[in-house]
């Protein structure tokens, strides 16, 4: 496994700065965000000086937006991303489905299963670029739980699995399950957190705003320890990429950059080393 952090923690910063920063800081890469002007020759030159790799390029947004200028948008920003992938010879797409607000969660799939299998899959295959499909509920998205993977799956047999365990503990599912029953679909992790904040929680009911929050890993309700036993278990040769959105420790770059550290420390003390 390879320890890599996602630009989006600091979004602000250019290519060759982060990329300095993840090699100074004994990470061996970068997930590349959206936030990322696809530059090739500056994201050439700045894994080049560094040494580090680009692990994934990763666009999660709402490509069945009601606005269709706006799901236009998503969609060429996907194919984009997929083209730099290719050219730069990064191996992995993350991207969502995509999730219709006028149909239900079920029924919204076959849409965003359309663009996936009849524009990224080809270009994608077309290229050398495997695709992956993120779990986080809120980006336009409903591949979010196992029954949904599974009829995913079924329909795009090509697709992988970029899997956040964080997204699956404030929806009170198993985060550690997945780790064995879609162990041959996991091509990339997330390593986020999430704290349940059981006085506000009794005091609002689900429903109600604030009861959780997204940690950096350690300071919320998972077991690093198993989560990383189970990977190697399943032997999974991928990157763990810390995704920053603690809202502790925003604020001001220190405070991003002290936590993408303890973050380091926390996962390569665990399984020894990056």
């Amino acid at each position: 496994m390879r320890l890599t952090f996602h630009t989006n923690a600091l979004g602000s910063w250019a290519i060759g700065d982060l990329a300095r920063f993840a090699r100074q800081n004994g990470f061996s890469g970068l997930e590349v965000g959206p936030s990322i002007e696809l530059d090739y020759d500056a994201m050439s030159k700045a894994r080049q000086e560094s040494g580090i790799e680009y692990a994934c390029f990763t666009y999660c947004r709402n490509v069945l937006d009601v606005d269709p200028e706006v799901a236009a948008w998503h969609r060429q920003n996907v194919l984009d991303r997929v083209k730099m992938a290719g050219r730069l010879g990064v191996p992995l797409m993350v991207t969502a489905t995509g999730r219709a607000q006028n149909l239900p969660m079920e029924d919204s799939l076959a849409p965003g299963m359309e663009f996936i299998g009849e524009e990224v899959l080809p270009l994608a295959r077309e290229l050398g670029v495997k695709v992956a499909i993120e779990n986080c509920p809120a980006i336009g998205n409903v591949a979010v739980s196992p029954f949904m993977w599974r009829r995913l799956f079924e329909g795009l047999p090509e697709l992988s699995l970029a899997y956040d365990p964080s997204h699956l503990v404030w929806q009170f599912m198993d985060p550690y399950r997945p780790l064995v029953d879609f162990a041959g679909r996991i091509v990339h992790v997330h390593a986020k957190d999430t704290e349940i904040l059981e006085h506000r929680l009794n005091d609002t009911g689900i429903e109600g705003q604030g009861w959780w929050r997204y940690r950096i890993p350690g300071w919320g309700q998972l077991n690093w320890t198993r989560i990383i036993s189970g990977l190697l278990e399943a032997g999974y040769t991928g990157a763990v990429s810390l995704e920053h959105e603690d809202p502790v420790w925003e604020g001001s770059d220190e405070k991003v950059t002290h936590a993408l550290r303890l973050g380091h420390r926390l996962l390569t003390g665990i399984w020894g080393t990056d």
